[in-house]
């Protein structure tokens, strides 16, 4: 088993390598290549760059919709959160109510028909003495 260390320095070794190849490949040296600067400024530009500059940011005309498409994108998100809200909402009420139901049909199973009435009448009792 091998170090990680060895594969390491192989691969330094084979980059230094490479590097020297290409060294060798070009044949240039320092001298050669003096006092020349390889990069150069196009002529006029810094005299032309603060039209240029100006012209670039100037400000431009913008559509009403392009203006009103943010505001038009925030409306939709809290459109879509109300109604996100309100679905959830009916949903729970929906299950409070059928949960309400449930435990009314469980009682009202457990008893036999004579606690049943009597279960019911005070209710109707009460109903009619209004």
């Amino acid at each position: 088993m091998l170090n990680i260390n060895f594969y390491q320095t192989l691969i330094k070794r084979f980059v230094l390598f490479k590097v020297k190849v290409k060294v060798m490949e070009t044949n240039m040296n320092l001298n050669e290549i003096g006092n020349r600067k390889p990069f150069t400024v196009p002529e006029n530009y810094f005299e032309q760059f603060a039209d240029q500059f100006e012209t670039q940011i100037s400000i431009k005309p913008l559509s009403p919709i392009k203006l009103l498409r943010p505001w038009l994108y925030m409306a939709a998100m809290f459109m879509g959160v109300f109604f996100m809200a309100k679905i959830a909402f009916t949903v729970y009420n929906d299950n409070k109510l059928a949960a309400t139901e449930n435990y009314e049909l469980y009682v009202m199973s457990q008893l036999n028909d004579v606690e049943n009435l009597d279960y019911s009448e005070p209710i109707e009792n009460e109903n009619s003495k209004k």
